[in-house]
């Protein structure tokens, strides 16, 4: 009964929060510049975080951050749950886009910011189509100097589900010539992949090294990122 009633009102609290503050973020668009966007949502993913440790009891670590190039890199990550599109805002130090499904940006309050922050919508029709349009997106976001986050695996994972990266992520790099920069965590054991927090526990986040791009083939580049990512997720 207990761990229910903390659960929905982690859930009212988030979403209510969530609402709240995207009605004030759109307030506040218009006058504001792309960092200042990106700084007022960073504030709202920033209390969830510290939200997150009081009530669920979610606590978090990352590891690794001095992997990060000072410059544009590529983030490949697993989607294990909805935490870590709220949390690595809040995380990483440096400007993060994430390569989302396209349907998002129809959800009142949240599409409707995340629609203002420009980060990289994924139209999945035509396979090719939706390839050249995120590629050429995720160029200029790269250009700008974000890291762009990408889930190579299409879609949100069990923890323990075998590992199966998508190539899309490695052609982009190969693409552009950014740095791949692998990302593992285990946020499934404690927010599943459909649900919500279901106890109390603690989230590691580990960033491994960075990958060159430029002088790879997308063969060699995959099974490095690929071997990395599997041996560091048995080790969480």
């Amino acid at each position: 009964m207990r761990s229910n009633f903390i659960k929905w009102l982690f859930i009212v609290c988030l979403l209510g929060s969530g609402m709240v503050w995207s009605a004030v973020i759109l307030l506040l668009f218009p006058f504001v510049g792309r960092s200042g966007r990106y700084w007022l949502a960073a504030q709202w993913c920033r209390a969830m975080v510290a939200w997150m440790r009081w009530l669920p009891g979610v606590d978090c670590s990352v590891e690794g951050l001095e992997h990060l190039p000072p410059g544009p890199s590529i983030i490949l990550c697993r989607h294990e749950s909805t935490w870590e599109t709220l949390a690595f805002m809040a995380l990483f130090p440096r400007r993060i886009s994430f390569v989302f499904k396209e349907d998002l940006l129809r959800v009142p309050f949240f599409g409707w910011v995340l629609r203002g922050l420009d980060m990289v919508s994924l139209n999945r029709g035509s396979p090719r189509q939706a390839h050249q349009a995120v590629t050429q997106e995720c160029a200029e976001r790269l250009a700008k100097g974000d890291v762009v986050v990408i889930f190579p695996e299409g879609t949100r994972v069990a923890h323990d589900a075998p590992l199966r990266l998508t190539s899309g992520g490695i052609r982009l790099a190969c693409a552009t010539g950014a740095p791949v920069v692998p990302v593992v965590h285990n946020a499934g054991r404690v927010w599943p992949a459909k649900g919500w927090p279901v106890h109390r526990g603690r989230i590691r986040v580990v960033v491994g090294p960075a990958f060159a791009s430029q002088g790879a083939s997308q063969q060699e580049l995959s099974r490095t990122v690929h071997d990395w990512m599997q041996t560091s997720l048995h080790e969480l």
